[in-house]
């Protein structure tokens, strides 16, 4: 109204002047003319305004209108900047969000009524192989081909999830709960819940393995009790024989509860509770006396101690040393030679225990660490193994920052290998 006013009320005084002084006619006439001109200037105005709307960045300024027009022109500017601020802001929190939304590593999907995707994250797209916007709007089911999946989406169980199994993806497990979003979206969220599983499957074999550790002497011990107890006439030669075999098994069954509690503990903490500087010639001198009475003159047992203190917990490095030299002795035939030695190489502290015993095929050498791992199953009962003692050398030497190497042949002997960091030595003088 404003913008008509300006521009009707200088034509209307000549319009009046004209009229008073030649007549009606021209008067109106020149209302006429001056009206045609306020409308085609306005029309102007009007396309360029419509110009600069469609758009208002490429002239880089505010068109030079004038009057009330420019006041219009600078107004509208300002509420196009404003709004364009407000976009940029809104876009960047978006980004923000999806950025968020990728750095979380459980499995996002969103879901319409029909099951078709309309947004994922990028954990999703590992879990269940979706990929936007390639994947955008197809049908979830679709993707996820798992005998079941279709039903647990129709019907999903707010307590237990679906569980995915991906063969793919070096077999890792996830589980997948739907959760409700809206009145008719569904949020899938899925875990990656592979470590889990896999702790389950290890916590069971354990269980396992020690039940069928225990059982067996348990069992020997229970059959001969009965002799003892059934009422039968024994000879004297025949009760020694028993009681020395029941003797031999609760042995057995004591040393498999003392590596159990050793390596329960190791476990259960991060570094040993104390540390010294361990003198290795006191050390392997106890080491050759325990093997020596363990091999019975058995074998040929060398040491060599040419290196320095070593910084530890004594109690825990003659527990990995001990059990690296009696295996070494188990495993050798009569005859046979070992060799201990302590010393550096390439500013690392070595230890290790050779032998000239059977040897370990290479299939196996990955695996000897785990507990309960044996090559031959039947030697090592027979030797009085317990299949604990390298897991536990294993979890001392990690506590000691240092590595485990074994080198073997079949029929040519084993090498066992302990290597500690430089800064458990002594500084070079």
């Amino acid at each position: 109204m404003k913008i008509l006013l300006s521009g009707v009320l200088p034509i209307v005084a000549p319009a009046l002047l004209l009229g008073l002084i030649h007549g009606a006619a021209w008067g109106w006439a020149t209302a006429a003319l001056g009206l045609l001109l306020i409308v085609l200037m306005q029309t102007r105005r009007l396309t360029v305004l419509a110009a600069w709307l469609d758009a208002p960045d490429r002239a880089g300024s505010v068109p030079d209108a004038g009057g009330t027009w420019g006041e219009v022109f600078t107004r509208l500017s300002r509420r196009l900047h404003h709004d364009a601020r407000r976009v940029e802001e809104v876009e960047a929190e978006l980004q923000s969000f999806r950025e968020a939304m990728d750095a979380v590593p459980d499995g996002l999907v969103i879901l319409d009524a029909s099951h078709q995707i309309q947004w994922s994250n990028r954990a999703a797209g590992e879990h269940l192989s979706i990929r936007l916007p390639r994947d955008d709007g197809a049908i979830i089911e679709q993707l996820v081909r798992l005998p079941g999946f279709a039903d647990y989406l129709g019907n999903p169980d707010g307590q237990a999830p679906f569980i995915l199994r991906s063969k793919a993806a070096r077999s890792r497990v996830y589980a997948i709960r739907a959760v409700p979003l809206g009145k008719h979206k569904q949020l899938l969220v899925s875990l990656d819940v592979t470590d889990a599983h896999r702790v389950e499957a290890m916590r069971s074999t354990f269980v396992a393995n020690v039940s069928h550790e225990l059982r067996t002497p348990l069992t020997v011990v229970s059959g001969f009790l009965e002799h003892f107890t059934d009422g039968g006439v024994m000879s004297a030669e025949q009760r020694l024989y028993f009681a020395r075999i029941m003797s031999d098994q609760t042995k057995r069954m004591l040393s498999l509860v003392d590596d159990l509690l050793t390596l329960s503990r190791l476990e259960a903490e991060d570094a040993p509770a104390s540390e010294e500087e361990v003198e290795m010639d006191p050390l392997l001198a106890q080491l050759l006396s325990e093997a020596q009475s363990l091999s019975e003159g058995r074998h040929g047992i060398q040491i060599l101690c040419h290196g320095p203190a070593l910084r530890g917990n004594r109690k825990e490095l003659h527990s990995a040393f001990g059990n690296l030299v009696s295996n070494a002795i188990r495993y050798t035939p009569a005859g046979g030679e070992i060799r201990i030695e302590w010393g550096t190489r390439d500013r690392l502290g070595v230890f290790s225990v050779q032998d000239s015993g059977v040897g370990i095929p290479a299939e196996h050498l990955p695996r000897l660490t785990e507990r309960f791992y044996r090559v031959d199953r039947g030697r090592s009962r027979e030797t009085g193994g317990t299949g604990l003692g390298l897991a536990i050398v294993k979890h001392i030497l990690l506590r000691h920052q240092a590595a485990l190497l074994i080198e073997s042949r079949v029929g040519e002997g084993s090498t066992f290998r302990a290597e500690f960091p430089a800064w458990r030595l002594p500084p070079l003088a």
